[in-house]
């Protein structure tokens, strides 16, 4: 271990504020229509969920992080994940998610993103957090797979959290759910680095579909 890679921990971490944990990508649809009920239910979800991940946001990432230094990759990416978010708030999400980490890192003394940023400001870029992502751990030093891996991992310890709260399940139930995955994250996120141009946006209607419905739901706790 490296401090590159502790600096690659700090911003994945749960409580890095950039919103992260206040999206739950339709798993709130899916409960309150009681088609997410017990630990097997966030099981499948969790697998198929990062399934899409690793065609969408895992796969922007590592794009941005191998093409950081190229601003007309980094604008081409930045526009294929937001056209390849369908939901409206799973899409604004992510746009507001990355805000917050330019504002972050800025404070934290780190500029690699300030190109980006202006960018976003300009209105020439929509501002995608994976987008930054990636970029911020190029920055660092860190090792494209090392700095897939983590944000796959932080990626659905958040989802487990939410879950664990909406249903409710037990907190032994979320952590053994997360670490029986511990493979199956690490094995997408090495796909994800391999990922064609050509099937980056890949997704399940099915999620996107409780996305949608997510917007209209009558109750929620959360933004998507």
């Amino acid at each position: 271990m490296n401090e590159a890679f502790l600096k690659l921990l700090q911003v994945c971490d749960s409580v890095f504020p950039v919103g992260a944990y206040t999206m739950s990508n339709g798993l709130e649809t899916y409960v309150q229509k009681d088609i997410l009920t017990k630990p097997k239910d966030l099981e499948a979800y969790l697998s198929a969920w990062l399934a899409a991940q690793t065609y969408n946001d895992l796969a922007i990432a590592a794009r941005a992080f191998q093409f950081a230094d190229d601003i007309g990759k980094i604008l081409w990416l930045d526009e294929l994940s937001a056209a390849s978010k369908i939901p409206r708030e799973i899409r604004e999400g992510s746009h507001k998610m990355c805000s917050r980490f330019f504002k972050l890192v800025k404070n934290m003394g780190v500029s690699a993103l300030e190109p980006y940023a202006a960018l976003v400001s300009e209105k020439k870029a929509y501002g995608q957090y994976a987008v930054a992502f990636g970029i911020y751990a190029r920055c660092q030093g860190t090792e494209l797979e090392n700095a897939i891996a983590v944000l796959a991992y932080s990626l659905c310890s958040a989802v487990i959290t939410n879950c664990v709260k909406l249903v409710p399940l037990s907190q032994v139930d979320g952590q053994r759910i997360l670490y029986g995955f511990l493979p199956e994250i690490y094995k997408h996120a090495e796909i994800a680095i391999n990922v064609p141009d050509a099937k980056i946006g890949l997704s399940l209607p099915g999620l996107d579909i409780r996305s949608m419905q997510h917007e209209r739901l009558f109750t929620r706790q959360y933004i998507s």
